[in-house]
């Protein structure tokens, strides 16, 4: 059985095979974050938030058939609720369970909700849903990312309000419906936010 970093070391020469050299560089940067949040925030296991961060976008750039391909292997009501630009954070723990025998159900659960959010969310899917929009390509080109970056140091649910809310704007302007887990995400950063 393999260990975390032995899992990196082995998906480092894999997911660059399956996406551009652009999302790869996004999924370093965010399992980078990833890292360190988790250093701060206590999280005991910044390896393995190191790896969901690599992880994640794996079958990002897979076309839909893929995605529809791997949900016929494990068949869920929800797949029929999500938007297609977040099939694969659905589609990406399948494919690491069926073609490369990886089962570490925290780090899967990590990468399914790094896309739409989820209510009362661990310690680790926070980690990341805030890594992801930190290493975005987006939040790379903002002036203010050396503050989100502090403020998200310092309260983690500062980073999932930033996610979630730019999340909400795009949809609402591209007049897109909005999944339940992305509203009740947002709301709880906002709550947690109010009351720290």
């Amino acid at each position: 059985m393999k260990t975390d970093f032995e899992w990196i070391q082995y998906f480092k020469t894999i997911v660059p095979e399956e996406i551009t050299s652009t999302r790869w560089e996004h999924c370093l940067r965010v399992a980078g974050f990833a890292e360190t949040l988790s250093s701060i925030h206590s999280y005991p296991n910044p390896e393995k938030a190191y790896l969901v961060g690599i992880l994640h976008d794996i079958t990002k750039q897979k076309k839909n058939e893929f995605h529809l391909k791997y949900f016929e292997k494990e068949p869920s009501p929800e797949y029929d609720k999500i938007p297609k630009e977040a099939y694969h954070a659905f589609s990406a723990p399948i494919y690491l369970k069926h073609d490369f025998g990886y089962h570490d159900e925290e780090v899967l659960s990590a990468m399914r909700i790094h896309t739409l959010g989820k209510k009362d969310m661990s310690l680790l899917q926070k980690i990341i849903y805030a890594s992801d929009f930190l290493g975005s390509e987006y939040a790379e080109k903002q002036t203010d990312l050396p503050v989100w970056i502090r403020k998200t140091e310092e309260n983690l649910n500062f980073g999932i309000y930033l996610k979630a809310m730019k999340t909400l704007n795009n949809l609402i302007e591209t007049r897109n419906t909005i999944h339940d887990d992305t509203i009740v995400t947002y709301n709880q950063a906002v709550l947690a936010l109010k009351e720290s």
